[in-house]
């Protein structure tokens, strides 16, 4: 004979529900996302249902994973939530921690400066267009470009902020940022 047992509980009482931070800049990522959704879906449609694909929706799609990989990376940098080494932060001195996380937003700003420079630098060299539509090539670093213009902002923007931040609220920051998930 099988004994029954008492079914799992899967439910934390104590669980808090973090409210939505979604902001105006996050609106074009999700508008690529479902755009690449839905031409992803056409492609699959008539590829295996209509055994007649369309020739533009691979090319689109590939270009669409592109720009929400980079206009997704706006978020991410607005957020905070790239990956860093949060790790050191627990056995380092709070002032120390401090000087290491304004560098680490320094050394961002001077990292997606440089990628947007060459971004736009290929924008200007770029003279093809897409192959399956007449849409030139270079748009595609243009935004690309714009992005990490962006990117550099949020990170100037985060390095003013943890300048006037004393050491010990940087820490509890990072900390906070570290556990939560």
């Amino acid at each position: 004979m099988s004994k029954v047992s008492e079914p799992l509980n899967l439910v934390d009482e104590n669980q808090v529900e973090e409210p939505l931070d979604f902001k105006m800049i996050d609106l074009p990522v999700m508008i690529l996302f479902w755009a690449l959704m839905c031409i992803v879906f056409l492609q699959f449609f008539t590829r295996y249902i209509l055994n007649d694909s369309l020739a533009w929706t691979e090319e689109i799609a590939r270009f669409l994973l592109v720009l929400v990989g980079f206009v997704g990376s706006i978020t991410a940098v607005r957020k905070g939530s790239h990956i860093f080494l949060e790790f050191l932060y627990r056995f380092i001195p709070a002032s120390l921690a401090k000087v290491l996380s304004i560098v680490s937003e320094i050394v961002c700003v001077a990292f997606y400066s440089a990628c947007a420079w060459m971004s736009s630098s290929i924008a200007l060299q770029t003279h093809q267009t897409l192959v399956s539509v007449e849409l030139p090539k270079s748009y595609l670093y243009w935004i690309i470009a714009f992005c990490f213009v962006a990117m550099s902002l949020y990170s100037v923007a985060k390095a003013v902020i943890k300048m006037k931040l004393s050491s010990d609220q940087i820490v509890s920051t990072i900390e906070e940022q570290a556990t939560s998930v």
